[in-house]
């Protein structure tokens, strides 16, 4: 149950109150218990630091915890959040973010620190780094972050500082290699392929007598959101995108830094999706709903358009009178595309590429609906059910787009790939 500060000031004697804090500055959120006297008590405080999410908590006597970061830092924090409220027995929640207020847990909003998706993938490879014991001299934590970050952190078996650290970002044409030492200044940046990160890292490492840890962040599915209507009735409710790509290939390097390409029968295409994936119809009752971005971007232009249909998605829903407020830019992913600036070569023919994002709006009322409702598109639709998407998505969009329904971690791979081998083919 959530409630303004000033309806919490009107039934402080009635309810037991969880107050979040959002630091605006830094990476630490801070939660109090008020009480149905009033009176209020620091309960939990989370953190971002060197070797992964500290969670302090004042219950029964103390308790610390580290958790290993993960690529949805946003979801992790709002997960324990929610446990500690539900501990707690917490009637209501309230969120602040600087001076600003929120009456709704769903508007917690992080500071930029949060979604620094380097800090967070070293941090990861610390944790990984020093949570198994080794006999070896040293230990290198390696995490695979996401399906084109990696990194690692070597440390002596006795020590609690690095002595190196490795981030790699292989999204581009040539992953891009930064080297940190035991003080985390950056001390070497280059471009280079990189075939074997845990070769590469070893080789940067004077010694045979090495353990390794490899880890790969979390990739859980997504988990539902609980919300409660006017009349009282309970949905279980998220958004899952996924992802159409293509190629544009043009003579013209301004074309293909810029056009977009536009959706013809956008109705037709969310129609067979929904068929395709066995998925209801929105409705009073539940269901799901397509929504289907206008036009294929640059990765640039990808965010924008995601934040798009997430408003789509939340619109739709004050239709069924649900609330409902989701920030899907808090993916490191799709921030980190913000400011992404593609590379092109040079030559007679130019590459670029496109994207179509989708959103899947589900609404449930119960959880094993949600679950079913999740699986069926996360795993797409059947070799058969494939073979008839590819046709539609490229009467839809061109004959350059795939008819596959991917992440955007599998739509960045694959866009890697092609344009190595195009590289190495010496187009």
């Amino acid at each position: 149950m959530y409630f303004s500060r000033e309806t919490i000031i009107a039934k402080v004697g009635k309810l037991s109150i969880l107050q979040v804090y959002s630091d605006p500055k830094v990476p630490r959120i801070k939660c109090s218990l008020i009480d149905g006297s009033g009176s209020e008590k620091d309960i939990l405080t989370i953190s971002l630091q060197d070797n992964g999410i500290h969670v302090y908590k004042s219950l029964d006597g103390g308790d610390h915890y580290i958790l290993p970061p993960i690529p949805q830092i946003g979801a992790l924090i709002r997960e324990v959040i929610e446990e500690v409220a539900e501990e707690l027995n917490a009637e209501a929640v309230v969120v602040r973010y600087g001076d600003e207020e929120s009456q709704d847990l769903n508007n917690l909003v992080l500071s930029d620190a949060w979604y620094d998706i380097e800090r967070l993938a070293l941090a990861a490879s610390k944790h990984a780094a020093i949570s198994e014991d080794f006999e070896a001299r040293i230990v290198i934590g390696i995490v695979r972050f996401s399906s084109f970050i990696y990194a690692a952190t070597v440390m002596r078996k006795e020590d609690t500082f690095p002595l190196l650290q490795v981030y790699m970002d292989s999204s581009g044409d040539l992953p891009t290699v930064r080297v940190y030492n035991e003080l985390g200044q950056l001390v070497e940046e280059r471009r280079e392929k990189i075939t074997d990160f845990e070769s590469y890292v070893k080789s940067l490492v004077g010694s045979e007598d090495v353990a390794v840890v490899y880890r790969e962040a979390s990739a859980n599915l997504p988990s539902p959101r609980e919300v409660t209507t006017a009349d009282g009735s309970k949905y279980y409710v998220a958004v899952i995108y996924r992802y159409f790509l293509g190629f544009l290939p043009s003579t013209s390097l301004n074309e293909v830094r810029k056009k977009r390409v536009n959706v013809k029968g956008r109705s037709e295409l969310s129609r067979a999706l929904r068929a395709l994936l066995y998925l209801e119809k929105l409705g009073e009752g539940g269901g799901v709903e397509v929504l289907i971005g206008s036009r294929a971007v640059p990765l640039n232009e990808l965010p924008k358009e995601v934040l798009r249909l997430s408003q789509k998605a939340e619109g739709s829903l004050r239709k069924f009178s649900i609330s409902f407020e989701s920030d899907p830019l808090e993916e490191p992913i799709l921030k980190e595309l913000t400011g992404y600036t593609p590379e092109y070569g040079s030559g007679d023919v130019y590459l670029g590429v496109r994207v179509l994002p989708v959103a899947f709006l589900i609404v449930a009322e119960n959880e094993e609906e949600f679950s079913q409702y999740v699986r069926r598109i996360m795993e797409g639709p059947t070799s058969d059910g494939y073979e008839m998407l590819d046709e539609i998505i490229k009467k839809s969009l061109s004959n350059y787009f795939i008819g596959y329904m991917m992440s955007l971690e599998e739509a960045l791979i694959i866009y890697t790939d092609i344009s190595t081998e195009l590289m190495n083919d010496g187009k």
